[in-house]
């Protein structure tokens, strides 16, 4: 009976079950910290009903956290990407030095800063912001191919996906563009930059660079 549970219950992509109740209890557990009065201790009996179904689930179909949590790391730096990448092509239509005029942090950009966002020519601002949303749209497309392919994630899937990310040949042109004119120019720069910064992300997000030195 237990095997055919678990068989059903594979099909149903249990999985995605679990991590539901990880996000709820997570919330729950926030809500406990920053709530008081009688709603923080319904927050307490609510995390603690949620910690012991995740429990359950995870023992009764043999999960492993790890390997949850290692999936886990990879959607939701997907969904980090396609954000930057929503972001970034929103202020492609707009004007940088009006967009910073309007920011509440204006006052903390050197004049200089300022001066030179203001000489940036429209079609190169187009470019710039429409290479780096392209890009990170690119790391988001590779994280989904990935998880979605894979039947068992690792730590060496990260790995993977920095080596995919840097065998780009955008990222891989060390040529530096000094020109900021034309709309190319800028979509070039853009990606390049989106690229190397998704790639210092990842290894952020998965400890890479501190692998890297341990193991050296």
């Amino acid at each position: 009976m237990m095997d055919y549970r678990r068989r059903m219950f594979r099909g149903a992509k249990i999985e995605d079950c679990i991590e539901d109740f990880i996000q709820m209890e997570q919330t729950t557990r926030e809500q406990m910290n920053e709530d008081s009065g009688g709603f923080s201790l319904i927050a307490k009996g609510m995390n603690n009903a949620y910690r012991y179904v995740i429990n359950r689930m995870v023992r009764d179909f043999e999960y492993k956290k790890g390997e949850l949590s290692l999936k886990m790391k990879f959607e939701e730096l997907e969904k980090l990407f396609r954000r930057l990448s929503h972001n970034n092509m929103e202020q492609s239509k707009k004007n940088l030095y009006e967009t910073i005029q309007e920011s509440y942090y204006k006052e903390d950009i050197p004049e200089e800063a300022m001066e030179d966002v203001k000489e940036l020519s429209p079609d190169f601002q187009k470019g710039m912001f429409e290479g780096m949303s392209f890009a990170y749209e690119q790391v988001a497309n590779y994280i989904s191919i990935l998880v979605s392919n894979s039947n068992q994630l690792t730590d060496k899937s990260a790995t993977d996906l920095v080596a995919l990310i840097t065998s780009n040949s955008i990222v891989k042109n060390e040529e530096i563009v000094e020109e900021s004119e034309t709309y190319q120019q800028g979509f070039v720069g853009g990606m390049k930059a989106s690229f190397n910064l998704s790639k210092m992300e990842v290894e952020e997000k998965f400890n890479l660079n501190n692998s890297v030195q341990s193991n050296e």
